[in-house]
């Protein structure tokens, strides 16, 4: 189920993002800018077919701390999953006209700022 709506949120973020850019909005995410809507594309599949492929491996494995590797795996894609369902509700609202949420995103960007 979580891997699911991970596959589901990249490709609302995926078709938010391009659609918003393609509206004129600015893209916050400077290596995000940098790519085309193919290279893009490209990128989250190539990012879900490696967590479906690392989850298939760590499940199928007979690592001693295979337990531990697993649940570090979900955690980070439960995270990213959360992270990225805000950011295409974030990019949704715009697309239907909501500016004000555009505070959101500067917020969201100086918390990224901080963390690079």
């Amino acid at each position: 189920m979580l891997l699911t709506t991970f596959a589901i949120v990249n490709l609302t973020d995926y078709l938010t993002t391009i659609k918003g850019i393609e509206m004129g909005f600015q893209e916050l995410n400077e290596f995000v800018s940098s790519l085309t809507p193919a290279s893009f594309l490209l990128l989250k599949v190539a990012i879900l077919a490696t967590i479906f492929a690392l989850t298939h491996s760590v499940q199928n494995s007979s690592f001693p701390i295979k337990k531990g590797v697993y649940a570090g795996l979900l955690a980070g894609v439960t995270v990213s999953t959360a992270f990225l369902g805000v950011c295409s509700v974030h990019n949704l609202w715009l697309l239907l006209g909501f500016k004000e949420v555009e505070v959101l995103v500067k917020l969201i960007a100086g918390v990224l700022a901080l963390i690079n």
